[in-house]
């Protein structure tokens, strides 16, 4: 039996994104998926008819905004995000969250707490730059294989030596059940780099 996308579809996404003194252009990938949600295609499709096509592949997404309190939070360069949701009150069974990259020595304890119980239950983590030593210190990519930004590494494996830390612009391995992934990706221009120039770029 086929399932059309309309059934695929019906149920809305569940993004549920990190701000914690975070480097807002780690989050970029948000605005990537967003782009796909059913709303951005549908207003974007008004203007461009060729965007009709993709009106079967988007998807209805709800984004989650998770920190300490509900009170404004800051990223870089000095934007202040509204929370929809504080560590504690945020749902564990979200299908994407997404973690930029803080000052790994300060990150709240609730976002660790936070972070071990939704890795049981949310199909895919996503980690740019020092976000990959934000899940870390939750113990979650404990005997894992990783990567943060490039330029820390080797602090990366001395703090966290039970991690598999890897030289590379990505990585993923499998999270805690089945079908889950974690992703960590170096820092937020981690692009292909000229080979004239420091392999260790992030």
């Amino acid at each position: 039996m086929t399932t059309s996308l309309t059934n695929v579809n019906s149920k809305p996404l569940r993004i549920g994104v990190l701000y914690e003194e975070v480097q807002l252009t780690d989050l970029a990938g948000l605005d990537i998926l967003g782009n796909m949600s059913s709303h951005l295609v549908n207003m974007v499709s008004d203007l461009i008819p060729a965007m009709e096509q993709l009106k079967p592949y988007a998807r209805d997404m709800e984004f989650l905004y998770i920190s300490s309190s509900l009170e404004l939070a800051w990223a870089s360069p000095n934007v202040y995000i509204r929370p929809t949701h504080t560590y504690d009150t945020a749902p564990r069974d979200l299908d994407i969250i997404l973690l930029g990259g803080p000052d790994p020595r300060k990150v709240p304890e609730a976002s660790l707490t936070f972070l071990r119980e939704a890795s049981k239950q949310t199909k895919a983590i996503l980690a740019t730059c020092t976000g990959g030593m934000w899940l870390a210190k939750s113990g979650i990519l404990d005997g894992k294989k990783a990567t943060t930004n490039r330029l820390l590494l080797d602090g990366a494996r001395h703090i966290f030596p039970n991690v598999e830390w890897q030289d590379e612009r990505w990585f993923t391995d499998d999270g805690h059940f089945e079908g889950a992934q974690l992703w960590t990706a170096g820092g937020a221009k981690c692009g292909k780099l000229n080979p004239k120039w420091n392999r260790h770029g992030n």
